[in-house]
């Protein structure tokens, strides 16, 4: 499965603005023969609390995306924010030849920043199918709980991070980053935004690591740019039956630890 990853510096809560942008990555991607493009955390709008522009499942956020899949034949993993039951959860969606194939609230909304005001917090896993490749979906401060990683890397070869990470934390960024391909022997990709928004700034710093946490492609910090790495769901297992750590797991007794 060919990847690609959009580090775009998403212009602040302008729609239109960011649905251009994006529609000209979809395009590029198509020329380069990606089968995924995955896109930063609310891709168009930035990482907003402005609750005006939440939208309803199936708005014009999910329908832009569904067209442009259906309109250059590459798969969109995108974010927004979206009001649904009586509340707004930070969404990533993954929209296929025109169709919505994966969603995932991110479970754990950023209380430091302000985003439990705003937002909920999601309660489950999301685990697709992507050319073969099984894929999990989590978003930005997610990146903080290992708990989840390990839970979706039972299954998934390849696990995404979409995010708004900021500078000032972009170590952290890149060491979790890290700790993740490596303790749970899958491909970790994260796409983060560049720029400015609301008065923070973002590096980007998009990368995707081997499962054996090697970096395998990056995008230069601060510039919007586009990379491309060739998922080989094998080297997952290879690298696993090599070197078989989660045989080692003791779950049962981690399960106690955390009731006690």
């Amino acid at each position: 499965m060919k990847l690609c990853l959009a580090q775009t510096d998403i212009v602040w809560e302008d729609k239109s603005a960011n649905m251009h942008k994006c529609r000209d990555i979809m395009n590029e991607a198509a020329r380069q023969s990606a089968d995924l493009v995955v896109f930063p955390e609310l891709s168009l709008t930035g990482f907003t609390m402005n609750s005006g522009l939440s939208e309803a499942y199936n708005g014009e956020t999910v329908q832009f995306f569904k067209q442009c899949t259906e309109d250059f034949g590459v798969a969109a993993a995108f974010g927004y924010a979206c009001a649904h039951d009586g509340v707004i959860t930070n969404r990533m969606s993954i929209a296929d030849h025109g169709e919505i194939t994966a969603e995932y609230d991110k479970i754990h909304p950023f209380s430091y920043g302000g985003e439990c005001s705003v937002y909920s917090g999601g309660n489950s896993l999301c685990i697709t199918d992507i050319c073969g490749v099984t894929v999990g979906l989590t978003i930005c401060y997610d990146l903080r709980f290992p708990e989840i990683y390990q839970a979706l890397s039972g299954k998934c070869q390849l696990i995404l991070v979409s995010a708004n990470w900021p500078e000032s934390r972009s170590v952290h960024w890149n060491a979790l980053l890290k700790a993740r391909a490596i303790e749970n022997q899958c491909y970790i990709a994260g796409c983060n935004r560049c720029g400015s928004g609301n008065g923070l700034t973002y590096s980007g710093d998009s990368k995707v690591y081997s499962p054996d946490g090697e970096v395998l492609c990056r995008i230069m910090p601060y510039a919007e740019g586009l990379i491309y790495a060739d998922i080989d769901k094998e080297k997952c297992s290879g690298i696993r039956a090599e070197f078989p750590l989660k045989n080692d797991r003791r779950q049962d007794l981690y399960i106690d630890f955390y009731a006690k």
